[in-house]
């Protein structure tokens, strides 16, 4: 190292000073101002050029630390665990193989008799060299490994939130599941994942569970080293069922020629159910009002033909039909009117009285 940055010092200094004499050239001009700041910006680009070029020298005489003469068999990393073995042969077709000797990345080259294994882990290279019985030793080659030995982190996301009643956790049957799988060493190899009891796929697009009911979504993750995750699960139940809704006035409407008219005083209640997720919110309407939220008893005090409306929404988002009821509204009183008769009551006369002597 020290005789790295020795050397180049030297050749840095040996390029600036080119580039000095070249700068201090007497036919050089330097009449105006912008000369002299494109002198001064050429003079810079050329200094770091210079060291570069020095840079690139001391590369080419010392070379970087891979050790001289070794050559990498494979330009990609090969992938494994602190598990992995490896073992190493060789031939001679001469003096035949005395030793075959390996060595990691920073440490001294030994013997091979027993298989390889590398525990730290992240990127490495392994050295590896055959030497024959008359002392001739092969040019080292190098395996560059990644070693690995941690599982992915895999996680399952709805797309919308899911809606936890009692601990159940429920959704939609329209909401979608990705799976988010990390590894931070060697990357993610592949996500596999089932749903229920078929067999375990390939995850390639978001989930959606088609069928209603308690669903079991099962996921894990490889990475390339071969880690997998611990498989992991969550059960969802799919609520695919309507609320239902009803309007209940407090007396019954009166039908009079196929009109049902509301008696005084009357009003209408909302009621909606969902043996679901359960009711999240009403909404009703009165004529042409737009929907609003459902808080109190409806009561409808205006002359005329009304119409009243009325849907529920779960906790899922599944939303009921729209029921409604058609009411007549009639604040008139009703008008009535006394007359004296023209005629005379007609009087009927009274029957005979009859005897009450006892027959002899």
């Amino acid at each position: 190292m020290q005789a790295h940055k020795y050397l180049l010092a030297i050749l840095t200094i040996f390029f600036a000073g080119q580039i000095t004499a070249q700068v201090a050239d007497p036919k050089a001009t330097t009449s105006t101002k912008d000369k002299a700041i494109q002198k001064t910006e050429s003079t810079s680009t050329k200094a770091k050029d210079g060291v570069d070029k020095a840079e690139t020298t001391v590369n080419d005489i010392l070379g970087d630390k891979k050790e001289a003469g070794a050559s990498t068999s494979d330009a990609a990393a090969l992938f494994i665990t602190s598990k992995t073995s490896f073992s190493l042969d060789a031939k001679d077709d001469s003096s035949t193989i005395d030793f075959i000797e390996w060595k990691p990345k920073n440490g001294e080259y030994r013997r091979f008799t027993q298989p390889i294994r590398i525990s730290e882990e992240g990127l490495t290279e392994i050295y590896y060299r055959s030497v024959d019985k008359v002392g001739n030793a092969e040019t080292p080659k190098i395996l560059v490994v990644n070693v690995d030995n941690t599982a992915p982190r895999v996680s399952l996301v709805p797309q919308e939130q899911l809606f936890v009643l009692d601990g159940v956790p429920f959704a939609s049957k329209n909401n979608t599941y990705t799976i988010v799988a990390e590894d931070r060493q060697t990357g993610v190899e592949k996500v596999q994942f089932s749903i229920n009891q078929e067999a375990a796929k390939g995850y390639t697009d978001p989930i959606k569970l088609e069928n209603g009911g308690a669903n079991v979504i099962k996921y894990s993750a490889t990475d390339r080293s071969g880690n997998s995750s611990p498989e992991s699960s969550m059960i969802i139940t799919v609520d695919d069922v309507k609320p239902t809704i009803e309007i209940v006035p407090s007396y019954p409407l009166v039908d009079i020629n196929g009109k049902n008219f509301q008696r005084k005083g009357n009003v209408f209640y909302v009621n909606a159910t969902d043996k679901e997720s359960g009711v999240k919110k009403i909404l009703v309407k009165v004529d042409e009002e737009e929907f609003k939220p459902y808080v109190e008893a409806i009561s409808i005090e205006t002359q005329g033909d009304h119409v009243i409306k009325a849907m529920a929404v779960d906790n899922v988002g599944n939303q009921s039909d729209v029921v409604e009821v058609k009411l007549t509204v009639d604040l008139t009183p009703p008008t009535s009117t006394i007359q004296k008769s023209t005629e005379e009551p007609k009087v009927e006369a009274a029957p005979a009285p009859q005897s009450s002597t006892p027959a002899k």
